[in-house]
């Protein structure tokens, strides 16, 4: 029986460097280590708000004690407003509304990345961002109200000035401490200030109201907001997750008292989405996790048995089993009558690209072509009348092949994505040439499917795991 495994979501909007190609709408990744962090939905918005002029900015999402997620975020570059809606599976929103939170302030000229933090003392919410009071945007401080319900609140007030300009204040409590992670953007305004960076600090209170304490210097690389932090489940732990909003990129410290931080991670050790900005990042559970990627990363599903081969793709230029991928996943249960001579299981492309699954020689096999050159995997012999599970992870030039939930074999090669491929293809049997080089016969699969799958996302060891169990029977 399968074991819960970590499980993680990353909330974003996109752009680019310097605020270039900006597409201020709601993405996720998820993530099964906190390092590596594979888009949803293609990487295309998995929610749009309808409030003002549309703009999604500096998402913060977490799960209150209503069972409910909670989402706050900026919706413009100026003004008293910040936006909300919640969630019961992160996939439908509701309660959409924009939020009066500096109604007592004049002269206000921003609202900006807000996060809110549960008090178990006062059994509500403490909602703090950034806003600048004055003639310009040179006087951003930290303000706060508190909620109960996300309908009323209390009234704004000072919630962290440490004498300099801070935005993107997040807070994380552990063992009676407040750890707030902030940015120090001092020298934006104050030409009297540089070169001193642009980056983040870490301030502690024992109290989540404060007053909060600046105990280090900058602990990350210059050009960096936008810090957040995420506990590794069952470690003790923490990770700095920041964004590099010149530059376009991210960048991850490591730390297990969350004062004490390592040195910026090579950046082949993690992987983030491209355009990725300011993020919002925590723990889900693997059902919460398996719903998302069957909503948004799901690109066909076959629940049913069937005994014959069935086509899914006519011949075209582009479109479902036709695009260019660089991640794919194909899940799917068989039993074979025999395992005598080549039956194909799975046939998307050909032989200058695509992705095959066959039996040959009454064993497994997989591939995937890039150009013509071919990359496979096998697995040992099988055996007829008995369910299989297999499961094909293609990841930007690696190769897994998984039966029965384990690694049977890993293979990989120097192309990242699988061109284009217009040739027909389908379940059970071979459209055209395919990915094997063959085109002798249809080769036809002899035996009965269930359960096929087609995900846009690599599949990690614990996917595998967890499909495996959940559909057994």
């Amino acid at each position: 029986m399968a074991i819960e495994s970590p499980a993680y979501l990353i909330a974003y909007f996109r752009s680019g460097p310097m605020q270039t190609n900006k597409n201020e709408r709601l993405h996720y990744a998820y993530s099964r280590d906190g390092l590596h962090w594979y888009e949803l939905n293609q990487n295309h918005a998995v929610w749009s708000t309808s409030i003002g002029e549309g703009i999604l900015r500096d998402p913060f999402i977490n799960k209150g004690k209503d069972g409910f997620w909670h989402l706050v975020f900026t919706i413009r570059p100026k003004g008293k407003f910040l936006g909300y809606a919640k969630s019961k599976d992160l996939i439908t929103w509701q309660d959409e509304k924009a939020i009066e939170v500096m109604t007592n302030y004049h002269n206000v000229q921003n609202s900006w990345a807000p996060e809110f933090s549960y008090d178990p003392e006062k059994e509500d919410y403490l909602l703090y961002w950034a806003s600048s009071v004055g003639e310009d945007m040179s006087h951003n401080k930290h303000y706060c109200c508190r909620t109960s319900d996300w309908n009323t609140f209390s009234e704004t007030t000072l919630f962290f000035d440490p004498g300099f300009q801070t935005i993107d204040a997040s807070i994380e409590q552990w063992n009676g401490t407040n750890y707030m992670f902030v940015k120090d953007e001092s020298a934006v305004y104050d030409s009297k200030k540089r070169p001193q960076p642009i980056a983040n600090k870490l301030a502690v209170s024992a109290d989540l109201s404060g007053p909060y304490e600046v105990i280090s210097d900058f602990i990350t690389p210059a050009y960096t907001e936008g810090p957040e932090i995420l506990k590794i489940e069952n470690k003790q732990k923490w990770l700095l997750i920041y964004d590099y909003w010149k530059y376009g990129r991210f960048g991850i410290k490591e730390s297990t008292n969350l004062v004490d931080w390592s040195d910026e991670l090579d950046s082949t050790k993690y992987r983030f989405p491209y355009q990725i900005r300011h993020a919002t990042v925590f723990p889900l559970g693997e059902d919460e996790l398996f719903q998302l990627m069957n909503h948004f990363s799901l690109e066909a599903y076959y629940p049913t048995v069937f005994h014959s081969y069935v086509s899914l793709a006519t011949h075209s230029s582009s479109g479902f089993m036709h695009n260019e991928f660089y991640m794919r996943s194909v899940s799917m249960w068989f039993k074979a009558d025999t395992i005598v001579g080549t039956q194909v299981l799975y046939d998307e492309g050909g032989d200058k690209s695509g992705l095959g699954i066959r039996i040959k020689g009454g064993k497994l096999e997989a591939a995937v072509r890039s150009n013509g050159n071919q990359l496979t995997v096998s697995a040992e012999s099988l055996e007829t009348n008995k369910w299989y599970n297999v499961i094909v992870v293609f990841n930007e030039g690696n190769l897994n092949l998984y039966i029965d939930g384990k690694l049977a074999e890993t293979n990989s090669f120097q192309s990242p994505f699988i061109e284009n491929h217009p040739n027909p293809g389908g379940l059970g049997a071979r459209f055209d040439t395919d990915a094997f080089g063959e085109s002798a016969g249809k080769a036809i699969f002899n035996g009965i499917f269930r359960d096929c799958r087609i995900y846009t996302v690599p599949l990690q060891e614990e996917d595998v795991d967890y499909l495996f169990w959940t559909e057994r029977r």
